[in-house]
């Protein structure tokens, strides 16, 4: 692609996430290259339990529109999307950070970290249009009491070493179905 129609198909992608994150108290707070980082609860919390839901009821859209999109991308003869996302759920560092020539609301922490880890994880794993991998605390707090009878369908990938960190992660993929006659 031209510079200009590849950063055409780019912005056709970020335009199927922001309003699904925005839509649910979320905030994108920066755009990186081909990606984006968002937050759930920050600057103000709904409690942890309903960011770790709005986050999840926009992954579900963005997988969604991605599918849309790919759709509209197909009829165009123009290559289609694929994204990884990745989820984690805990306190950051979130404020004004900068100096009085340049300042912008930053969040930081293990937690982003994490975050943008999960999101990296097995690149070549990726099934289907959108790849969604929650850490097993993020998981916890969307199902407080075990059970998972949303008709989700959630795939235990294992614990995971991740860069920066002492203890391993457990990471959940949220599948695209359930296989016939298998529970979530």
């Amino acid at each position: 692609l031209t510079p200009a129609a590849l950063l055409a198909w780019i912005n056709r992608g970020m335009a199927c996430c922001v309003p699904a994150i925005t839509r649910r108290s979320g905030m994108v707070n920066k755009f990186t290259g081909d990606g984006m980082m968002a937050v759930f609860g920050a600057p103000l919390s709904a409690g942890t339990q309903q960011d770790a839901r709005d986050a999840l009821a926009s992954l579900l859209e963005i997988r969604s529109g991605m599918d849309a999109l790919n759709h509209q991308l197909a009829a165009e003869g123009a290559p289609a999307m694929r994204m990884r996302l990745g989820v984690h759920s805990g306190m950051v560092l979130a404020g004004s950070m900068g100096s009085s020539e340049r300042l912008e609301y930053a969040i930081i922490g293990d937690t982003v970290n994490c975050a943008s880890r999960i999101e990296s994880l097995e690149k070549e794993r990726h099934d289907g249009t959108c790849r969604i991998l929650v850490s097993g605390h993020t998981l916890a707090l969307l199902y407080p009491d075990g059970r998972q009878d949303d008709g989700l369908h959630w795939q235990r990938w294992g614990d995971f070493q991740v860069k920066g960190r002492q203890e391993p992660l457990e990471i959940w993929e949220l599948r695209e179905a359930a296989p016939a006659g298998e529970g979530s």
